[in-house]
């Protein structure tokens, strides 16, 4: 039996079982088993649904996870290389260029005077002597190992009987020997003037006090003339010489006139003779026109300032010279009363870093260490 008739008869049972109601007069039995199918019949048959419901289903999902594998591969590939083939080409230009020299060349200028041209960043364009000399006086020498810096250095070398002149003076003549170069150009006495210079001393350098030994000085054209010790005298601005063991900055103060001018020389002590042998020492000096006064420097470090004007004349011009210049050589011959020979001992000396500008930050490398070497 399906279902739904055994429900419909359930149900009409258990009404008629509980009806309170008087039962009727008794009727003949009916037909229950006719009367039960055609209820049934009756009863229209139910469509069939199909009734969709949403149910959340947990699923276990299989993920799978790409991984990169490293293979080595052997891949062979052609490879095209261009290769550059050097064409050489002759191109033809006309320009005009002005060449410098190479720093520290030699040479002869029209007058067959002997110079050295240095770099222009030294300040100066060349070093002439104006005089003769013979072969050992002087020589310009390669060798990084013992210049002060760069590359090269000048060697001086002064004998006995080494006096020379030209055709305005004769150092032979007036008491004195001498190599020594003139830097140019000259320069007009103003504003403000700065040199410099290394210098070292050979280990056999003999001090011949009371001869007076010059290893620089800045000298003058056109400035007053007089006379010291009966010889003509044209006194410089400044000296530095070797006397008495020590090296000395001495300052020449002018006086009286242009033609009979009074030379009191001012020294001013630098440094020992003995420390300058076998050893670089480094002179610097200002010559300020302007706010007149006079700074001196040694290895870097300020040793004086002279408050006063370099000059008291005008000349027409100034230049710096250097080399080994003996003034009064007859002062040291005359000792032969104390045992001395009566010729004078070679002296040999050397140079290196000449330079020249406008403030002591241009010439001096100890204060500037950033300055090129002048070779």
């Amino acid at each position: 039996m399906k279902p739904p008739v055994v429900l419909a008869v359930l149900i009409g049972t258990l009404l008629l079982a509980c009806s309170s109601a008087a039962p009727a007069p008794a009727e003949p039995t009916p037909n229950i088993g006719a009367t039960v199918e055609a209820r049934i019949a009756s009863i229209p048959t139910p469509t069939p649904q199909i009734v969709i419901q949403e149910v959340e289903v947990v699923v276990e999902k299989v993920v799978i996870q790409e991984v990169e594998v490293v293979v080595e591969k052997v891949v062979i590939q052609e490879v095209i290389k261009e290769i550059e083939v050097p064409v050489e080409v002759t191109v033809v230009v006309e320009k005009l260029v002005e060449m410098e020299a190479p720093a520290g060349e030699t040479f002869t200028d029209d007058d067959g005077n002997f110079g050295l041209k240095f770099s222009s960043h030294s300040g100066y364009e060349n070093h002439v002597n104006y005089m003769d000399q013979n072969e050992h006086n002087y020589s310009y020498i390669s060798d990084k190992n013992f210049a002060r810096r760069g590359s090269f250095y000048q060697r001086f070398e002064l004998r006995d009987g080494d006096c020379f002149g030209d055709e305005k003076w004769d150092d032979c003549d007036n008491n004195r020997e001498r190599i020594e170069l003139s830097s140019k150009p000259m320069q007009k006495p103003e504003d403000i003037q700065c040199f410099a210079y290394s210098i070292m001393l050979d280990k056999a350098f003999i001090d011949i006090h009371p001869t007076n030994t010059t290893l620089g000085q800045v000298h003058q054209i056109g400035g007053p003339s007089g006379t010291m010790e009966g010889l003509p005298s044209f006194p410089g601005i400044i000296q530095i010489g070797a006397d008495k063991g020590r090296l000395h900055f001495e300052w020449h103060e002018l006086s009286g006139s242009a033609s009979n001018v009074i030379d009191i020389g001012k020294e001013y002590d630098l440094i020992s003779l003995d420390e300058m042998k076998d050893k670089w020492t480094d002179i610097s000096f200002c010559l300020n026109y302007q706010d007149k006064r006079i700074d001196v420097w040694i290895n870097g470090i300020k040793k004086h300032e002279i408050l006063k004007s370099p000059i008291s004349f005008i000349p027409e011009s100034t230049h710096f010279k250097y080399g080994i210049y003996r003034s009064f050589i007859s002062k040291y011959k005359q000792e032969k009363m104390f045992g001395r020979d009566d010729t004078l001992p070679t002296q040999i000396v050397f140079y290196d870093e000449v330079r020249r500008g406008n403030s002591i930050e241009e010439v001096d490398f100890n204060i500037n260490p950033k300055l090129i070497p002048v070779d």
